[in-house]
Formats: C-alpha cells, structure tokens, sequence
C-alpha cells in the first residue's frame, strides 16, 4: 500500500472514529478503538515430512497449514493440542497542535517466538502510524481537509460525536497509529 493510499485510509479511519469512542487530550479531539477475535482448533494429524498440520476448528470445520520453517518447535505439536488464534487490531487517533508533530508515515514490525523445546507460539504486532496537517475547517458542517506527507489534500466529516471539535485549528496535525496484533499458540490438553 502507498503512503497517499494508506494516508486516505488512516484520515477516514480517523475521522469516522472522532464520531465513536472519544476521550480528552490536550482539549483536543483524541479516541481510540480496539476489536478482538479468538478462534480455537484441536490438532487431528500432523504430516511431519511435509511440515502439514490438521486442525478442527471450534466451529466444526478442518483446516489444512503447512507451517514454514519459521515454525519453531514444529516437533513438539502432537495430535490433541489446542491451538489459539488471536487477531487484535486497535486505532488510536489524536489531534496535537502545530509544531507537535508534522505530516509523515512510518511503520515497523516486530515478532516474539517460543523458546526452544517449547510448544510453539508467535506473536507479530504490526505498527503504522500517518499524520496529516489541518489545512482547512468548517465548523458548521463538521469538515476538515488534511494535507498528508505527499502533499495530497482529502477533506472528511468529522463525527457528531468527537468531543472538542471546536479546538481543532488550522495548523493542527491529526496522528493515526494503526496496531495490528496476531498471535498463535499451541498447548497441551487441558491447559
């Protein structure tokens, strides 16, 4: 994804939630919002040559993965173990007055994986953070044009909901942080 895509994205993303979840910062608009899902499976056959797994998912139906060799501990899966899937995501946005902060994308990654002779488990969170400059406001229908890193211009509503619209000024930038968090873990029966 390109940093105008990715910018577009983030500014909708952030606007929309103006309208959800707010709290106070610095007087200015700031909220953040975090969605969660858990699936569970049960380990039916394991093909270790190929490195496949067979798993039934808590709702009935199989699922067929072939672990990489990024897999630590691959041998220490036996049939029977559970294993969790977890996906969060969480949205923070927050407007900062000028000079705080200027228009920008940046991102990074980081990993965390069992250690050796464990059950296998990883954990990858994923970080974007995009910025954009106020440029333009109108209060009476709730409109802000932000200016991204590339110099593109996109004007959004901002929600009837985002407390301290009014203390958003020309000038102001408005900071996306994107977190997005998997992480797979296998355990024995019973735990």
């Amino acid at each position: 994804m390109n940093a105008k895509s990715l910018t577009t994205m983030s500014a909708a993303v952030a606007l929309a939630l103006l309208g959800a979840t707010v709290t106070l910062a610095q007087d200015k608009p700031a909220a953040t919002a975090t969605s969660s899902m858990t699936h569970t499976a049960t380990v039916t056959k394991i093909d270790a040559k190929d490195r496949w797994v067979s798993m039934k998912m808590d709702d009935g139906s199989m699922l067929d993965v072939q672990a990489g060799p990024e897999v630590k501990n691959f041998a220490q899966i036996k049939t029977g173990d559970h294993v969790s899937f977890t996906q969060e995501d969480t949205v923070s946005i927050e407007v900062v007055p000028a000079g705080q902060a200027a228009p920008n994308v940046s991102s990074g990654s980081s990993v965390v994986t069992a250690p050796a002779g464990a059950k296998p488990m990883g954990i990858k969170v994923d970080t974007v953070t995009v910025s954009g400059a106020v440029t333009a406001i109108d209060y009476g229908k709730r409109l802000v044009t932000l200016k991204g890193p590339k110099g593109n211009l996109h004007t959004f509503e901002a929600g009837p909901n985002a407390k301290n619209f009014q203390n958003v000024k020309v000038g102001d930038v408005v900071v996306v942080t994107m977190k997005s968090a998997t992480t797979i873990q296998v355990m024995a029966p019973g735990k």
